[in-house]
């Protein structure tokens, strides 16, 4: 598996053709999309409402992750980029290799607005194998986070630290949507998980709530539990 991922890698790295023409074939290839909704946006969140949600898509799959800023991302003149990753291929590794982007609807881009929606979408139209049906690992991972470059922390505060939120499955057609409890700020993309080197290790994510945030919130209600326990314990003894 590691090897016919390599190989797709390249393949698609020597493929990638402008991202003008990549557009062109988002529903029938293995493209990744992520769409960005204002809180208050009345759009509904679902893949086929394209005219004004910020729109992220990918057809490359990274050799290393790559963190994208929201702000400086979506603000910025460019609606399409490539991030150069050949020089971090193995020595037996050939083509081209990094990251095609483009984005869509930049023009409506609020930097004060508070963008907490994102529909994913990484999906096979015509999957020929059950590994390439929504639900299996996809080519990509996606982490979603509140705070900048990447991060866990909170850009107001100190001391806080938000959740971060994953995805890695082949999605529906239409996409997965959900809503984040706080403003995005960056996202993260890397290559996924083989479905067979993972065996019953686990499962992909949707919308998975992860992190430190997660952790601490679940070793404080352990903790109150173990307290509750303990407390009982003795007023049963006396």
């Amino acid at each position: 598996m590691q090897l016919l991922r390599a190989i797709r890698v390249a393949s698609l790295a020597l493929t990638s053709f402008p991202l003008g023409i990549h557009a062109q074939v988002v529903t029938s290839n293995q493209n990744l999309t992520l769409r960005f909704f204002q809180s208050d946006q009345q759009d509904s969140c679902d893949y086929a409402n394209s005219n004004r949600a910020l729109t992220f898509t990918t057809s490359s799959i990274p050799v290393l992750g790559q963190c994208f800023d929201f702000v400086d991302l979506f603000s910025g003149n460019a609606t399409q980029g490539f991030i150069n990753q050949t020089r971090n291929q193995g020595q037996n590794a050939w083509g081209e290799a990094g990251i095609h982007w483009q984005l869509e609807n930049t023009d409506t881009f609020d930097p004060q607005a508070n963008y907490s929606r994102v529909l994913y979408r990484q999906h096979i139209t015509n999957p020929t194998t059950d590994e390439q049906k929504p639900g299996h690992y996809a080519d990509r991972q996606v982490t979603i986070y509140g705070g900048p470059k990447c991060t866990e922390a909170d850009p107001n505060s100190n001391t806080t630290l938000f959740p971060w939120y994953g995805f890695s499955c082949w999605s529906e057609d239409k996409g997965s949507c959900g809503t984040l409890p706080y403003k995005i700020a960056s996202f993260y993309i890397r290559a996924g998980k083989d479905e067979q080197s993972q065996g019953r290790m686990g499962t992909c994510w949707v919308f998975a709530e992860c992190g430190a945030a997660t952790s601490l919130l679940l070793s404080s209600r352990a903790m109150v539990g173990a307290f509750i326990s303990a407390s009982l314990a003795i007023w049963l003894s006396m």
